[in-house]
Parts: C-alpha cells; structure tokens; sequence
C-alpha cells in the first residue's frame, strides 16, 4: 500500500513496483483512509509519505499501531524529502523500518522494497514454525497429561487388586480356619451336653452319696458346665469369623451392619485387649444393603488405623445411625491426630507415615474406592494430638439396585 499526497508520485511508485515483478498495488492519496484501507486490504508492505495534509505520516503511524498486532512486523518505508537526523529518529519512534529520500530512485526503491518484504515473508516463516511447535507441545503436555491420568489410574486399579486379592485371601483363609473348627466343634458340644446329662441322672438315680462322692459329682459337673460354655463362646467366635469373612464383595446384599463391626472388633481385639476401651453408639437402625465383603475391608483398614494412632491407652468411640438418605457411621480415637501437612495426601495409593514392612500404603486409598463404589463418601475431620474421625455415608438406595 502507498500512501503519498501527491499523486505523481503515486503513479511513478507504482509503476517501478509494477515494473519489479509486484502486483496488487493500493494507492492512496487521502491519508484520512489509511486505516479503513488497512483493515480491508491487508498489505504486506506500507510505503508512507511523511508530510500529508490532514494526517501526516507520524499521526498515521500511531494510528497503524493500534491495528498491528505486536507480533507481527509489518514494514512501513517512510518517503521523505527531510534527511534530517532529528525527523528519522522520530519516525522510527513511531513505528518506521526504513526510508526513502525523496527524489525517488527507481533502482533503490526496488532494493528496500525486495529487502523489506523478504524480512516480512521470514518473519511470517518463522511465526508459522513457531506456532507449529507450540501446537505440537500443547499436543505433547496434553499426552503427557493423559498418560498421567492413565499412570494414576493403572496404580489404582493395581493397588485395589493387590488389596482386594490380599482381603480375599484373607477371608478364604479365616472362612476355612472357621469351617475346619466348626465340625470338630460341633462333635465336643454334642458330647459335652450328653456328659451334663448323664452326670445329672447319676446324681438323681444314686440317690444320697457320701459327702466325699457327692463333692466330686458338684466338681464335674461344674467343670464340665464350664467346658460347654467355653465350647459356646468358641462357636461364636466361629460365626464372627464366618460373618467377618464374607467373600461375595461384588453382590449388594442386606446385612446386619451391627454385627459386622462386632466381628472386625472382634478380629482386632488382640491389639486392643487391656489397652483401648470401645465405645458403641449404635442407632435403632443395623440393616444395611451394601457390598458387604468390601465394607467389611473399609472397617478393617479404619479401625485398624485408629487402633495405631493410639500410643497408648485410649478409647474407640463407634457410632451409627441414619442422616437423611445415607447411613452414617463414625468411628472416632483418641489417637495423635493427623499431621496438617500430610492430610491432603492420606487417599493417595502407596502413601503411609508407618516404617517399613508395617504399612503399605493401600488401606485408605482402597477403602476410598471402595465407598465410591458405594455411591457413598468417606471423609474425616482431625485434630493434632487429640484424634481422628472418619465419617463414612452409603446411600440407603444401595437396596434398590440389589
């Protein structure tokens, strides 16, 4: 585009540009049109008269600067008869790459019009390269990013694995455990009970024995009352066992949520003996659809993790109840509390504060997925030195999608 009052010059431009192999050429000689010209015909190159009535060349180069992108050079050729060192450096200030002193020489104007352009067509390479690699690493960080996605989710799926297949072990073990002690165990209540009855016919068919005798006969059968009632309390423990083992994670089934807690204390209860005091609060509601192998595993990991928290003496305080559309429980220790600097850390897969060989890193991470699983939620409030409690909330819809 030139932009020249004098339309002469216009003519004589345009024909030595025409001459060199350009076309396209937009001449203008009103300088009011500059900037509707620009936006409409988008040249390459701007060769512009610096003394113009109405918007001299200066006036019109800070108007071309609100239109230019700052990323983008486009050369503008100012045409001057004023080779004063003073107008140059005003005209770069405002924008000018290069100038042309007036008389205009054909040969030099094809120069600077040919350096300029071809300034302009590397730029334009360039910002085409450039734009092309900040695509490409826009595509690598957003690669990168899945990839980072998949990787979290491949540790957690392996983590849930390993977990699920280390509680499934462990249920198979403990069912078993239960099922090769109940059959003997069976065998000696059923004898024990014939033995209290045949010590009482003794006693009732021998009629008055010797203080001596009679002496022995209270000893037996006291004895063997004690026996059947230790025999009982095994055979309880053999159906916590059972209950605690449940092996059908993958079915919603309807369970008594009162007597599952009691098998994971009851599984717990060497760690605990003598030292930790539980506290149940348990509501008027304990049927609850769930997944109830895998919750079973949520009480294991919480409980257990309450139990370590607990240097020394303390209390597990256990409550249940229902909330609007979830059932809640909570299981709250007196234990040292959780670190602030790690509490946005404790779901992570593979994170524990325990040593070495003590703790994998998976209870929480699972447990947490589990819930998920749940449609449900598990959340905790803590305070340093004074205890945790974890909150754990399943939808009471879980039966409508048994």
């Amino acid at each position: 585009m030139i932009v020249d009052d004098q339309t002469a010059n216009l003519q004589v431009l345009a024909t030595v540009l025409e001459f060199a192999g350009y076309s396209n050429v937009n001449c203008l000689s009103d300088s009011r049109e500059i900037l509707p010209t620009f936006q409409s015909f988008r040249p390459d190159l701007i060769l512009l008269d610096l003394h113009m009535p109405h918007v001299d060349g200066m006036a019109a180069m800070d108007q071309l600067a609100t239109v230019i992108p700052e990323d983008d050079y486009l050369p503008i050729l100012i045409l001057t008869g004023d080779s004063s060192s003073g107008a140059k450096e005003k005209a770069l200030s405002h924008g000018a790459h290069d100038f042309l002193s007036k008389p205009l020489n054909r040969t030099e104007v094809q120069l600077r019009v040919k350096n300029l352009l071809e300034t302009r067509h590397l730029h334009l390479q360039l910002k085409a390269q450039n734009a092309s690699l900040e695509q490409q690493v826009r595509e690598r960080t957003e690669l990168a990013e899945e990839l980072a996605i998949t990787n979290v989710k491949l540790r957690d799926a392996q983590a849930h694995l390993i977990h699920s297949e280390k509680m499934a072990g462990l249920g198979q073990l403990v069912a078993g455990i239960a099922h090769e002690i109940n059959n003997p165990l069976a065998f000696v209540i059923n004898n024990i009970f014939i033995v209290q009855e045949t010590l009482e016919k003794l006693a009732a068919e021998t009629g008055d024995l010797p203080p001596a005798v009679s002496a022995k006969v209270g000893k037996m059968q006291a004895r063997v009352t004690g026996a059947y009632s230790g025999a009982t309390r095994v055979k309880e423990l053999v159906t916590k066992l059972r209950t605690f083992s449940r092996l059908d994670e993958g079915t919603v089934k309807t369970i008594n949520i009162h007597e599952s807690i009691e098998s994971v204390l009851l599984f717990l209860q060497h760690k605990m003996e003598g030292r930790i005091e539980v506290e149940r609060q348990y509501g008027e509601v304990e049927m609850l659809s769930c997944l109830a192998g895998e919750l079973n595993q949520v009480l294991m990991n919480i409980i257990a993790n309450a139990i370590d928290a607990i240097a020394g003496p303390g209390r597990i305080r256990i409550a249940t109840g229902q909330q609007n559309s979830h059932f809640v429980i909570r299981i709250r220790d007196t234990g040292k509390g959780i670190p602030e600097e790690i509490r946005n850390r404790i779901f992570d897969p593979f994170f524990t504060t325990k040593p070495v060989g003590q703790g994998t890193g998976l209870g929480l991470a699972i447990s947490y997925g589990i819930m998920e699983a749940h449609h449900g939620s598990l959340e905790f409030t803590t305070q340093t030195g004074e205890g945790t409690e974890f909150v754990l909330k399943i939808p009471t819809s879980m039966g409508a999608r048994a």
